[in-house]
C-alpha cells in the first residue's frame, strides 16, 4: 500500500517537473528595441547634430561608440606663480611679484645663469665668484660678487613688466593677463577643445547643450541613441522578470525531480522484521 501510494507521489512530482521544464521550452525572452530613435550612427565618420551642436561619430564597433564635438573657441586658463620660471623666446624668466595684497603689476626678470666651470664662494652672506687674474706669469685670484659678474659677463638683465589686460605669449599661444595678486598671475586665452563621449549599449549619456540624457542601444549592426530612457528601461525590466520566472520554473523542475527520486528511492528500501 506504502508503495503504491508512494507510486501516486512519485508520478505526481513527475508531472510537475515535466510540465515546469516544458514551460521552460517554450517560453520566448522579451527582447529590447528602440522604435523611432532620436539617431542613427551607421557608419563611422557620421555626423549628426544634437540641439545644435555638430558631432563626429570618431569610431563604431560591437554596439559601442565614440562621438566628439569641437568647441572652436574654448577658454583655457593658466597661473604662473610667484617667483617660479617661465620660458620665452628660449630665455628663461623669473616671475616677481611685488609683496602687496593688491599688486597693479608683476616682472619677468632674464634668469642669467652661471657656466658649469664658474666656481663660487660664501662670505658673510655674499655670494662671489672667484675670478682668476694672470700678470707677469704669475696668477691672483678676486673675489667678485655674483651680481656684478653677471653684469659684466652678460650685461643688464632683459625684463618685462606684466599688467592685468595685456597680451603676454605663453606656450605658443597669445594669451590675456587675467589677473595679478600676490601668489599669481592668471593667464586666459581661446583655442579649440574636442570633447569625446563613450556610448555603450545599455548606458546613458548627455549630449548637446543643454546636456540632454540618451540611451545607448546597439541594434542592427548601428548604435541608436534614444532620449525615451524610461520606455528602456521598462522594457529591461520586463526582460529581468522574464529570467526570474525561469529561474524559478528551473527550481520547481529540478525539485520536483528530486522529491520524486527520493520518494521512489524510500519506497523500495526492505523492511526489517
Amino acid at each position: 500500500m506504502q508503495r503504491r501510494a508512494a507510486g501516486v507521489y512519485v508520478t505526481v512530482f513527475l508531472v510537475i517537473a515535466a510540465g515546469a521544464y516544458s514551460l521552460i521550452g517554450v517560453a520566448q525572452e522579451p527582447t529590447v528595441s528602440v522604435e523611432n530613435p532620436d539617431q542613427t550612427l551607421s557608419n563611422q565618420g557620421q555626423k549628426f547634430n544634437v540641439d545644435g551642436r555638430q558631432y563626429n561619430v570618431t569610431s563604431l564597433s560591437d554596439g559601442s561608440a565614440e562621438v566628439a564635438w569641437t568647441n572652436q573657441s574654448a577658454t583655457y586658463s593658466a597661473e604662473l606663480g610667484n617667483n617660479t620660471t617661465v620660458e620665452q623666446d628660449n630665455t628663461t624668466f623669473r616671475l616677481l611679484i611685488p609683496n602687496q595684497s593688491n599688486p597693479s603689476q608683476a616682472t619677468l626678470t632674464e634668469v642669467q645663469n652661471l657656466s658649469e666651470d664658474t666656481q663660487t664662494v660664501n662670505q658673510g652672506n655674499v655670494t662671489y665668484v672667484v675670478v682668476n687674474q694672470s700678470s707677469n706669469d704669475t696668477a691672483n685670484k678676486s673675489l667678485v660678487p655674483v651680481d656684478e659678474y653677471k653684469q659684466q659677463q652678460f650685461g643688464e638683465p632683459e625684463t618685462q613688466t606684466l599688467r592685468q589686460g595685456n597680451n603676454f605669449q605663453y606656450q605658443n599661444n597669445s594669451t590675456t593677463i587675467a589677473n595679478i595678486s600676490a601668489e599669481s598671475v592668471l593667464l586666459q586665452w581661446e583655442a579649440p577643445k574636442t570633447t569625446t563621449t563613450s556610448l555603450s549599449s545599455g548606458e546613458t549619456a548627455e549630449l548637446g547643450p543643454n546636456n540632454q540624457t540618451y540611451v545607448a542601444h546597439g541594434q542592427d549592426g548601428s548604435v541608436v541613441l534614444s532620449s525615451n530612457v524610461d520606455a528602456y528601461n521598462s522594457q529591461n525590466a520586463e526582460i529581468g522578470e522574464f529570467n526570474e520566472r525561469i529561474a524559478g520554473l528551473w527550481g520547481v523542475s529540478i525539485l520536483s525531480f528530486l522529491a520524486a527520486l527520493l520518494l521512489a528511492m524510500f519506497a523500495f528500501l526492505p523492511f526489517k522484521g
